[in-house]
């Protein structure tokens, strides 16, 4: 595995380390001078001094182990043998630096070699130093000398075979870090692109519809302007009522071309779907779908406030696919027993449908100590709800998507009538008044429509 030079920068917990472990290294040599425990053959601020020098190279021990663990080396075995290091924390010292080697060296033959020879030369030194110590063995016996030079061969071998074993492991789980870190950037790339492409097939499918709806609607200015043009000086008032149908139909043929040019900026292909072959549904279609949401055990309530209008079948096809993700989803997310409400108010400008859902009194019944589970904890990537909000913002209408305050999920959206549907001298306080009726008869009040926007569930 090759190394990124950035993450092989010494970082400020490796300052931190080698300032605590120097700091602990200079008062050890203090204590044992202070109480004559070690036999020091040189001045305390010398001792202090090689207690520093043999401690600093680990600043550099991620971007070169093998040297750094070398000079490390090199610094202890010298001062051992002119007695001028304690013996205490700079044998954890040497131990980072042999252990860094295998954690940090990226050529593994490298660091094994590395090791395996520093490893040797520490025990050469160790037999060297016994062989002296031998010659003064003094009053102790030679079992007694053998005993303690094993314990001390025992010793070492534990200290820097722990440090090869722990180093190797590190350098594993980095790998493992690694692969894993890769692993998700791949995984979080596909999830990007894949959203991308959801979103473009159904902002191509928008609009395909949208390209229906304007169809429609020169058809029928084809057929009014031939209907002028016969009855032009047979009949003017006939050709003045076609001409006005012309005007506003070619009105609303703009509106949604503007309509169908914002939905395509983004999407360089075409793609097809079953609706094309059967037509696109329309509000006449709901009662159907709700049916079918009932085959699968929902509990739905259907409800048309104020006077229905005649609307463009971009509207009433809008306003279905809306209803039929929102079905979809409250099937998903609060289970097949939810009971669902689906309201569709006429106001005098706009038209409005909100779908909620809670989940049945039936299956709480069965599962009493159950809590309900939250749909903005569900996962999920949010892409219906983005596509329901790409198609009320391509006709100029809004979505809303949340939480309820009181449990269960709520989905409003708005949708501006077209232009010769719309009466704007109604009075503009009626819709609220259509609105705070509907609250009073399903007893959900404003707490209930308070909803928090978010993409969560879908």
């Amino acid at each position: 595995m090759e190394e990124n030079p950035t993450s092989l920068r010494h970082t400020r917990g490796d300052v931190y380390l080698v300032l605590a472990l120097a700091a602990a290294s200079v008062v050890f040599a203090v204590l044992y001078n202070t109480t004559s425990y070690w036999p020091f053959k040189g001045p305390l601020w010398l001792i202090c001094l090689m207690s520093i020098l043999v401690t600093l190279p680990l600043i550099w021990r991620r971007r070169y182990p093998s040297q750094m663990a070398w000079i490390q080396t090199a610094v202890f075995v010298t001062a051992q043998v002119l007695s001028i290091m304690e013996p205490g924390v700079t044998q954890i010292i040497v131990f980072m630096g042999v252990y860094s080697v295998g954690a940090w060296q990226g050529n593994r033959k490298t660091a094994f070699i590395s090791r395996l020879l520093l490893c040797a030369g520490i025990f050469v030194y160790l037999l060297v130093s016994t062989g002296v110590q031998f010659k003064a063995i003094g009053d102790m016996t030679v079992l007694q000398f053998a005993a303690a030079s094993a314990v001390s061969f025992l010793i070492n071998i534990a200290f820097f075979g722990g440090a090869w074993l722990f180093g190797n492991r590190a350098w594993s789980q980095r790998n493992l870090f690694n692969e894993l870190r890769t692993a998700n950037a791949e995984v979080r790339s596909q999830e990007q692109q894949l959203t991308r492409q959801a979103l473009d097939l159904e902002r191509v499918r928008i609009a395909r519809e949208l390209h229906d709806g304007i169809a429609h609607h020169i058809t029928g200015v084809g057929i009014h302007a031939a209907a002028a043009r016969r009855s032009l000086e047979k009949n003017p008032d006939k050709a003045r009522e076609s001409l006005k149908t012309i005007e506003s139909s070619t009105r609303e043929t703009v509106d949604e071309l503007r309509a169908l040019v914002y939905t395509l900026r983004d999407t360089d292909d075409v793609t097809t779907s079953e609706d094309s072959a059967k037509g696109n549904p329309g509000l006449g279609d709901v009662p159907e779908l709700i049916d079918a949401s009932h085959r699968s055990g929902q509990q739905i309530e259907f409800h048309t406030i104020g006077r229905p209008r005649a609307l463009t079948p971009i509207t009433e096809m809008s306003i279905y696919r809306v209803i039929q993700e929102s079905l979809t989803n409250c099937r998903r997310y609060a289970g097949s027993h939810a009971e669902v409400d689906v309201r569709l108010r006429y106001g005098t400008t706009k038209l409005e449908v909100e779908i909620s859902d809670s989940r049945s009194p039936a299956a709480l019944r069965e599962e009493p100590h159950r809590e309900p589970e939250s749909p903005v904890k569900q996962p999920g990537l949010g892409l219906g709800i983005v596509g329901m909000r790409e198609r009320m913002s391509a006709l100029g209408g809004t979505l809303e998507a949340g939480p309820k305050s009181r449990g269960g999920w709520l989905v409003r959206a708005q949708i501006p009538y077209p232009r010769n549907v719309a009466d704007p001298e109604i009075d503009a306080a009626a819709p609220a008044a259509i609105e705070t009726e509907t609250a009073t008869e399903t007893g959900d009040g404003p707490n209930a429509s308070s909803i928090t926007d978010s993409t969560a569930k879908a």
